[in-house]
């Protein structure tokens, strides 16, 4: 049977997400004059699948995902390092490893030459990920305050972000392909004590 589009996924099938995520880790935990090996990148391998099995089994949530699995790592090696310090580290060095398999780009010219390629992805995720990655950065830049806690543990967020969800999407919004209502409000660091700036990201 001939077929004219081939859907491929995108992270393990044209790019290695285990390998930028042992980049991302390794960059991260250098942030801090941490020295990881690889036994030691297994283990955090190991807790963070163990907390995705959680968040499937809706033990747990995302966003708290991305927290529990470096207080856990640092607690298991006895690390200094603030977890939620290295977790925004993390996303920001996981932002910056990109790394095809060997032989994605020449599977993608064949394909190409002969039918349509469409790349299969959670679309709104990305679109969120690349604000908070941008987030982020102005955060390790120093432009963008980072997120505080008081005494009692409550947090104040350097910065938010909202995207609309998919099932709220109408069918014209679909047929469109424009994702609208993309939000954030972020504090900026330094001698002001508190300045809110709003944005909008339209895809």
């Amino acid at each position: 049977m001939k077929k004219t589009v081939w859907l491929l996924d995108a992270d393990m099938t044209l790019f290695d997400f285990e390998k930028a995520e042992r980049f991302a880790l390794r960059e991260a935990c250098a942030r801090f004059g941490i020295e990881i090996s690889v036994k030691e990148s297994a283990l955090y391998h190991e807790i963070n699948e163990a907390l995705w099995r959680k968040l499937e089994r809706g033990e747990t949530t995302q966003a708290a995902l991305q927290i529990q699995r470096f207080e856990t790592f640092a607690d298991a090696l006895g690390l200094s390092a603030d977890p939620h310090a290295l977790a925004e580290a993390f996303v920001v060095q996981l932002g910056e490893g990109c790394f095809l398999f060997e032989q994605a780009l020449s599977l993608l010219q064949n394909l190409h030459a002969r039918c349509r390629v469409a790349i299969v992805t959670n679309g709104i995720t990305q679109v969120q990920n690349q604000m908070v990655y941008a987030l982020k950065r102005g955060q390790a830049m120093g432009g963008i305050a980072p997120t505080e806690y008081d005494e009692d543990g409550n947090a104040t967020p350097g910065y938010t972000t909202t995207v609309p969800r998919a099932r709220d999407l109408t069918q014209a919004e679909r047929a469109s392909r424009q994702l609208k209502g993309c939000k954030f409000t972020a504090r900026l660091a330094g001698a002001i004590h508190y300045v809110e700036v709003r944005g909008t990201l339209e895809y």
